[in-house]
């Protein structure tokens, strides 16, 4: 292991979410790790299917975008997810991201829920958005740091959910917010 992978899930490269979520990465380079991003919007891929045959061979068998991404976050330390809230939940990039690692939530000989990502990971989920502080919206964050236990050993998720960001720049003119992401990456991954 060693690498933290940021996946973005807005279509903004230089949205809020995605803003904090290139500054933690930052932190985790100081940290010593190495960092890659990826960008859903950019991506071709299909959401889960719903096939079960993942279930019975341990791997997705759509072979799209996707499937490179998916093979390297099963080796990753970490992973740092990034969305903003849209229709007060995540992008519907991200939930398509989610539904694709299913594979990873089922033992494949079994067909019972076990994760199946091997070695402790770390995580970071971050969630913006321009209204007001909102519990409603931090339980989102709180739903995909749950999902990642289901897929392997993440110990703790670290949450920032950010409101009052409205203007798409909004996280880049916030230094105390920015700090205090780089900060979070680096003390998350020394």
């Amino acid at each position: 292991m060693g690498k933290v992978i940021g996946i973005a899930g807005s279509a903004r490269k230089k949205g809020n979410s995605t803003t904090l979520m290139r500054t933690i990465l930052k932190g985790v380079v100081q940290a010593g790790k190495d960092t890659k991003e990826v960008y859903l919007n950019g991506l071709v891929f299909k959401g889960c299917q719903g096939c079960e045959r993942c279930t019975s061979n341990g791997k997705c068998i759509l072979n799209d975008d996707l499937t490179p991404i998916l093979d390297e976050l099963k080796k990753a330390e970490g992973w740092v997810l990034a969305s903003p809230i849209y229709y007060d939940s995540i992008t519907g990039q991200m939930k398509t991201f989610f539904d694709r690692c299913r594979t990873f939530t089922k033992d494949p000989k079994t067909q019972k829920l076990k994760h199946q990502l091997k070695g402790k990971r770390k995580g970071i989920v971050i969630v913006t958005y321009a209204d007001t502080p909102r519990k409603d919206y931090y339980h989102e964050a709180e739903k995909l740091a749950n999902y990642l236990g289901w897929m392997g050993d993440f110990g703790k998720v670290e949450i920032i959910s950010e409101g009052k960001l409205g203007p798409r720049d909004a996280a880049g003119n916030r230094p105390d917010l920015l700090a205090r992401a780089e900060k979070l990456g680096k003390d998350l991954f020394i």
